[in-house]
């Protein structure tokens, strides 16, 4: 009996840990990686993506170099094909459609010399991950 609920409580605690996020850091930041999501850095860009591939993130920092953050939205809205440049709190957003025809958000903020350009796509397939990762960002 006491062993079956050593096993219990050990397999409860796996299932449970599985659904929490992992922190990793990034040099620039650190954000939360939920279960199920795996990140990679690739030089200046870390690409966050659900394991399904139904919902992915990039971001990427690095330095402003004198530019504005709405210099940068519309410098990588025209380098992407983008629309819709818009100022919001802290920063400027656009759409695109990625590669495969997919729409995808950005985000563009700036602070101490430096810019972080968030990619969103397939915000609707996994919305509550997508805002905690973000929520999480520092």
């Amino acid at each position: 009996m006491k062993r079956s609920l050593a096993l219990a409580a050990i397999l409860a605690l796996v299932l449970t840990s599985a659904s929490f996020a992992a922190v990793q850091d990034f040099g620039e930041f650190k954000v939360d990686v939920p279960a199920g999501w795996t990140a990679e850095k690739d030089g200046e860009t870390v690409g966050i993506t659900k394991n399904d591939s139904t919902a992915s993130m990039s971001i990427t920092v690095d330095k402003t170099d004198g530019a504005s953050a709405k210099e940068i939205a519309e410098a990588f809205a025209a380098e992407l094909n983008g629309k819709n440049v818009k100022a919001t709190e802290g920063g400027y957003t656009f759409t695109f459609d990625n590669g495969n025809g997919v729409n995808s958000e950005a985000i563009v903020v700036t602070d101490d010399g430096k810019y972080a350009l968030i990619v969103v796509t397939g915000r609707e397939n996994a919305p509550q991950e997508v805002a905690a990762i973000i929520n999480s960002l520092n």
